[in-house]
């Protein structure tokens, strides 16, 4: 008998547009999301680390009594604007790398680079008011700046002041050499007035300065001093006696966060509780506050003595460092004004010798 040939079955041809290596486990397991390459998982991680701080920069910014914890959570919060700008990366980044499902990662943070963008609009500039070009009852104009342990100079600010023509100048930082000065002829003659007190001049043995130093020099007669308590810098209130619409003045100076997270929110207290003293008249505060507008103690002190920052709707116009290679970076100096003044002018101007830069406000009362 012939053996019966046995057929070797064909090869089975996969259907077309199969992958190859799938198997019917794959498909009994659901459709299986891809890994992203490993060419854009750099992408992924990079957008991760910069959606990090910029998630706690938004956080110190929505829940500024976290900033009270620590001094480093506070300087933290000075560069809250800055978040806007990793949101963004890390969204570009993550539009850039992501595939399929992964994708879905962008929309937690275009919410949070929607939710920057809104805390951003009053640094915005704003059209001038309808009213800016009515005849005010009265102005004057106020000139801020802190001389940085008095090593200023002086003549640089003498002519700032000749060209800016300031009623009333609030200086920080101010030391007996520079209150030697102030008492000379030519600036006697621009300010016959005065109040505050002076630090002991700057060592450049030792680099050590004296902050505590705090000045009003005014053009109109200066009356009622008082001091806040217990803060380390001196923060007085005076009674600027300009004709007819007389205003309290509060020239001030807490510390900043280094001193320590108690410090900073004390003095800010102390400094709150003087200007809460003078809230039922015309009111400014002037000079460096050591605080920025996302600031736990700025808010409370705007909040809590119906003040508002004279610089809003002018557009941001930070202040500090300004002696470093790189233009000022966050704004620390301000004039609070009550509701009696509007803004006719915010600028800032640059003094030689100083890490800040000051602030020119001219303000319309009546």
């Amino acid at each position: 008998m012939t053996p019966t040939a046995r057929r070797t079955p064909a090869p089975r041809t996969p259907p077309r547009g199969a992958r190859p290596g799938r198997t019917g486990r794959a498909r009994a397991g659901g459709p299986r999301v891809p890994a992203p390459p490993a060419s854009v998982r750099p992408l992924l991680v990079a957008a991760a680390v910069s959606a990090a701080p910029a998630a706690v920069l938004l956080l110190l910014a929505v829940a500024p009594e976290l900033q009270a914890r620590h001094e480093w959570l506070a300087m933290a919060a000075s560069f809250a604007p800055y978040g806007w700008v990793a949101w963004l990366v890390a969204l570009v980044l993550v539009l850039a790398g992501a595939r399929g499902r992964t994708r879905l990662a962008a929309a937690p943070l275009a919410l949070g680079l929607a939710w920057h963008t809104a805390m951003l609009v009053p640094y915005l500039p704003a059209p001038a008011p309808a009213t800016a070009a009515a005849s005010p009852s009265a102005s004057m104009s106020v000139l801020e700046l802190n001389l940085h342990y008095g090593r200023a100079d002086l003549r640089a600010l003498a002519t700032q002041v000749r060209e800016a023509r300031p009623d009333v100048v609030v200086l920080a930082e101010v030391t007996t050499a520079n209150e030697e000065v102030f008492g000379q002829k030519a600036w006697a003659r621009m300010f016959p007035y005065r109040a505050g007190s002076a630090g002991q001049p700057y060592d450049p043995a030792t680099g050590i300065g004296d902050s505590r130093g705090t000045l009003v020099l005014s053009r109109y007669p200066l009356s009622a001093t008082e001091h806040a308590a217990a803060t380390r810098f001196t923060n007085l209130a005076v009674v600027v006696e300009l004709p007819d619409h007389p205003f309290t003045l509060v020239a001030a100076h807490p510390v900043n966060p280094e001193y320590g997270a108690d410090a900073w929110v004390n003095d800010a207290e102390a400094l709150t509780r003087l200007a809460l003293k003078h809230d039922a008249g015309p009111l400014v505060v002037a000079g460096d506050l050591n605080a920025t507008a996302e600031h736990l103690t700025l808010r409370q002190l705007s909040a809590r003595a119906g003040l508002t920052d004279a610089g809003a709707g002018h557009g941001w116009q930070p202040t500090f460092p300004a002696d470093a290679w790189y233009p000022p970076l966050i704004q620390i100096d301000h004039v609070l004004v009550s509701r009696e003044f509007r803004t006719l002018d915010h600028h800032t101007i640059r003094v030689p010798g100083t890490d800040h830069l000051g602030l020119v406000v001219r303000l319309s009362l009546g």
